[in-house]
């Protein structure tokens, strides 16, 4: 086998399609998912016809590829191997490895999540602001729009979003929401900025700033809980309000990405994907029973043990914990994470 070459920069990727389409942000995210394979001469790579949960990359060595009309070489480090050996989730062709080879691999659903999201909030950005490029990367728009929580929404929700949004000013002092109250709003910072004050069981945790284009209040309407913070405007600033039918409504069917059973066994089998399975419920009742390789991370702890979670892995929640498990796939998913819930094949939307 060949040593295997170095792991590609963020720029180098940059330099196979469709990655060039990415905006820095998720292309950083589709990097830390890259998974690298080594295989021997004769191994057969993909066959033509059948269904791939990932797309292939050849980075060094020599492979044969057929169509079905004949039969061509392709060798690494060639312009034609920027492209993917298998673009599409069926196989349009059969490759097979000439020389001991050298390959990358994405998941299908997660490169085209990031470039719907790419191209969606670019698209939004356009049309919904008139404003010109270079003053886009300071808009708040711009800011919320290439966060991962809107970034997904279909741009027939994002026009509706936007034209229920309330905008109201608040001064300085003025405490917006308060912890233990019922959720009622979901809150964009259009300018100004807020400070999020912990209850005191959590104060040894670091004070929390936000700023233009941040968000917050979305997780008591995800889990239905009451506030577990309280925010207050640390200056005179406007805040775009959207009240919480609205938001289940338009935002939170999109919140919560699926993984289907099926398509999970085939990441094991396979070993397409680095992932891991996280139960989120309490200790106790992890105790009680959970699927098996599943590891016990309560949701409560996700925020602090976020330093020492690995970002090129994919994290499965089970659905043991309901709510919980939804809460935590979007809290893995707000912090840069790939998360995804578990589901059964009418559920899954991955």
């Amino acid at each position: 086998m060949p040593n295997e070459p170095s792991r590609l920069t963020c720029e180098q990727l940059s330099s196979f399609s469709p990655m060039d389409f990415l905006t820095p942000h998720y292309r950083q995210q589709l990097h830390a998912s890259l998974n690298y394979l080594q295989r021997p001469a004769g191994t057969p790579l993909l066959r033509r016809g059948e269904r791939s949960l990932a797309q292939y990359y050849l980075l060094a060595g020599k492979v044969s590829v057929e169509d079905g009309t004949g039969k061509r070489a392709l060798e690494g480090g060639s312009p034609e191997a920027h492209l993917p050996l298998n673009p599409g989730p069926t196989n349009p062709v059969t490759v097979r490895a000439v020389t001991d080879v050298c390959l990358f691999a994405v998941e299908h659903h997660l490169l085209e999540r990031l470039l719907s999201w790419s191209q969606e909030a670019a698209y939004e950005v356009s049309s919904l602001t008139d404003r010109q490029e270079e003053q886009a990367e300071d808009d708040w728009l711009t800011r919320l729009l290439a966060t991962p929580l809107f970034g997904r929404l279909p741009p027939s929700h994002l026009h509706a979003l936007l034209a229920r949004f309330e905008y109201v000013e608040y001064q300085a002092g003025t405490t917006v929401v308060r912890y233990g109250e019922p959720g009622e709003h979901f809150f964009v910072i259009k300018h100004g900025r807020v400070q999020v004050g912990l209850p005191s069981a959590s104060r040894e945790q670091p004070t929390l700033v936000l700023e233009r284009g941040d968000f917050f209040g979305e997780e008591a309407l995800i889990s239905g809980a009451v506030r577990s913070a309280s925010v207050t405007m640390l200056e005179n600033g406007e805040l775009a309000r959207l009240h919480r039918d609205d938001f289940v409504e338009l935002v939170r069917p999109t919140l919560i990405p699926r993984i289907s059973t099926q398509d999970l066994q085939r990441w094991q089998q396979r070993e397409q994907r680095k992932h891991l399975l996280l139960d989120v419920r309490l200790a106790a009742e992890y105790r009680l029973g959970h699927l098996p390789e599943s590891l016990s991370l309560p949701v409560a702890s996700l925020r602090t043990q976020a330093s020492v979670l690995d970002r090129s892995t994919c994290y499965v929640v089970t659905p043991e914990g309901g709510i919980r498990s939804e809460l935590a796939v979007h809290l893995l998913n707000q912090l840069g994470f790939d998360a995804y819930l578990l589901g059964d094949d009418r559920e899954a939307v991955a």
